[in-house]
């Protein structure tokens, strides 16, 4: 993530948003952690929820201020089976405007649901997610009656999210901290990636070849059982790895 594309004023929230996320015990933390989300996207309204990836199966939710007649059914008649922004998150896990899902899942069923969130004024929205461990994937949501979204908060989300996944599985899934046994060079090669540093970055730092730290990355992620380099680095700061 280059740090360069935020404001000062953003950077100050990411970092208070991802101390929050960090500090999260329970599930009014994570809501909490959500509407300081939804504030710097610009959104009215929030969410996030863990489903089952295999099954594609809501389980849990974390209502911030979504609209609760809508939230009722769409878990009561599992709206979600058919709903575009749901179905894109668990097939791509990645931030993405609703948009992208509507022209994906573009089939009447799929576009019903979409008309019947309108009415609640979830017109427009924004979404992220992570593809967890124990088969279930995380979804945040974010939405507006009008169309504020853009590119940048959807690198907003990119940074945020692994954060309040790790948040949102802790507290919703009763997940304990892992026992993780990363070696010296690895620990080193965490803490640069903490700063935002590329593997060519860290290589010329540790005066090691660049092909070593993609080495020591990789053994990073499969050890902690992260997605991405975003991803392992949340672990390890909720694993206190990393400060």
């Amino acid at each position: 993530m280059v740090y360069k594309d935020f404001t000062k004023r953003e950077l100050a929230e990411i970092l208070d948003i991802i101390q929050a996320a960090l500090a999260c015990k329970s599930e009014k933390d994570v809501i909490s952690v959500t509407g300081k989300v939804m504030s710097l996207v610009s959104a009215d309204m929030g969410v996030c929820a863990l489903g089952e990836i295999d099954s594609g199966r809501l389980l849990k939710v974390a209502n911030h201020n979504w609209p609760t007649e809508w939230a009722l059914m769409y878990t009561g008649e599992e709206l979600y089976k058919k709903d575009p922004v749901f179905l894109f998150n668990y097939e791509h896990f990645k931030s993405f405007e609703w948009k992208d899902a509507t022209e994906r899942f573009s089939e009447t069923p799929n576009k019903n649901i979409m008309n019947r969130a309108c009415e609640f004024r979830l017109k427009y929205g924004i979404s992220s997610g992570i593809c967890g461990g124990s088969s279930k994937g995380s979804i945040f949501s974010f939405a507006s009656e009008r169309n504020r979204f853009s590119s940048h908060h959807l690198k907003i989300l990119d940074l945020l999210t692994p954060h309040i996944h790790q948040a949102l599985v802790k507290t919703l899934d009763n997940q304990t901290r892992a026992d993780i046994d990363l070696s010296n060079r690895e620990k080193e090669v965490l803490c640069w990636m903490r700063e935002g540093k590329t593997n060519w970055e860290i290589s010329m730092i540790l005066n090691i070849s660049e092909r070593t730290v993609k080495f020591h990355v990789q053994n990073i992620e499969r050890k902690l059982n992260a997605v991405n380099k975003a991803h392992a680095i949340a672990i390890a700061m909720d694993n206190g790895l990393v400060v």
